[in-house]
Formats: C-alpha cells, sequence, structure tokens
C-alpha cells in the first residue's frame, strides 16, 4: 500500500512540475525580432513596451 502512495505522490509531483514550467516555454519561444534602435522595434499597447536590447526587441510588462 505504501508503495502505490509514493507513485501517487511521485506522478502528482512530476504534472505540478509540467504545470509550472509550460508558461515559461510558450513565452520563450517567440522569434527575435531585430532593431538598432527603439524605433525599429514593433508598437504595442500599455502595459507591454517594447525596447532595443542588445539589438533584438525586448518586452517588458509594466
Amino acid at each position: 500500500m505504501k508503495h502505490k502512495k509514493n507513485m501517487a505522490q511521485t506522478l502528482i509531483s512530476v504534472f505540478a512540475l509540467i504545470l509550472i514550467l509550460s508558461p515559461f516555454l510558450v513565452v520563450t519561444d517567440r522569434d527575435p525580432i531585430y532593431c538598432k534602435s527603439d524605433a525599429d522595434c514593433p508598437k504595442e499597447s500599455y502595459p507591454l513596451f517594447v525596447k532595443c536590447v542588445d539589438n533584438f526587441c525586448d518586452f517588458i510588462i509594466v
């Protein structure tokens, strides 16, 4: 009986880890936008601001 309880706890932990990490994988899958200045970056509405950082547009949430 104890073996089944440990297996269930392990499975719940794996599912929780997947749920916690999945939003980060979706956000980091964005294609990079190359720029030389802030004017080269797309204009976003509030609360997103876009800045040119190291020749890539970086989205900043305020």
